[in-house]
């Protein structure tokens, strides 16, 4: 990446976009892990305001449409990601390019009922500033449902040299297709997790700490043992002030 200021996953999920797109639901992390873990602690959104922070390929978007959320819009950092995210929902949804680690340019201030956010706030190594943002856009007691990696898979997937601090980190994935992607993460223990938004002014409702669904053991039961056996991701619902 030449710029070092540059948000650090932005080339890869350009380079990524369509093939994730195409291949991320039948994966057993996503489509089968994180994806309906997200749906269920959502739950009920059925005249909704929604934002979708870090919406990727739309996804969620499509499937909180899908349930009946009232007005939604989403942003990601990689234009890519929304132009595939647009042909996924159309015109359903308010899409636009942003990026988390910035105020965002929404001048709707106590307006959503819930922000969701998946598998993207990682990337950002102040949580101080999307977090400020999601208050502000947020009604008063409205909702941040939120997945992250979880401290121990990610400890374990990443090795850093220590279990302590914010470290910048990569992984290689391979199995998108065509050429391996180096994709930059951070690395956060609990504390650096749950500090930042109990900070932020939020109020822990639950946490949960994601599993397999029952059908991938038929599918792929190495990858179904291996999410039973330690926890990939972990849901945070948070309430606003």
């Amino acid at each position: 990446m030449s710029d070092p200021d540059a948000p650090i996953a932005l080339d890869a999920y350009e380079a990524l976009a369509r093939r994730y797109s195409d291949l991320a639901e039948t994966k057993a992390e996503n489509g089968y892990n994180e994806h309906p873990a997200m749906r269920a602690q959502i739950g009920d959104v059925a005249g909704l305001r929604i934002l979708d922070a870090g919406c990727g390929p739309g996804f969620l978007t499509r499937d909180l449409l899908d349930k009946g959320a009232a007005e939604l819009a989403a942003f990601d950092i990689s234009p890519a990601m929304i132009e595939v995210a647009r042909e996924r929902v159309g015109a359903r949804a308010r899409l636009f390019v942003a990026d988390m680690a910035q105020p965002l340019p929404l001048p709707e201030k106590g307006y959503f009922d819930l922000v969701v956010s998946s598998l993207a706030i990682d990337y950002v190594r102040d949580w101080s500033v999307p977090l400020s943002e999601f208050r502000r856009v947020l009604k008063p007691g409205g909702r941040l449902v939120m997945s992250v990696q979880h401290p121990m898979g990610a400890y374990t997937w990443y090795n850093p040299p220590s279990a302590f601090g914010v470290q910048l980190c990569e992984a290689t994935w391979k199995g998108f297709g065509g050429k391996p992607v180096v994709v930059a993460d951070y690395y956060r223990p609990f504390g650096e997790i749950i500090g930042p938004v109990l900070a932020a002014g939020f109020t822990l409702r639950a946490l949960k700490e994601t599993r397999p669904v029952p059908e991938l053991e038929a599918i792929n039961p190495r990858k179904y043992r291996e999410g039973m056996t330690s926890p990939t991701f972990m849901i945070l619902d948070c309430a606003s002030g």
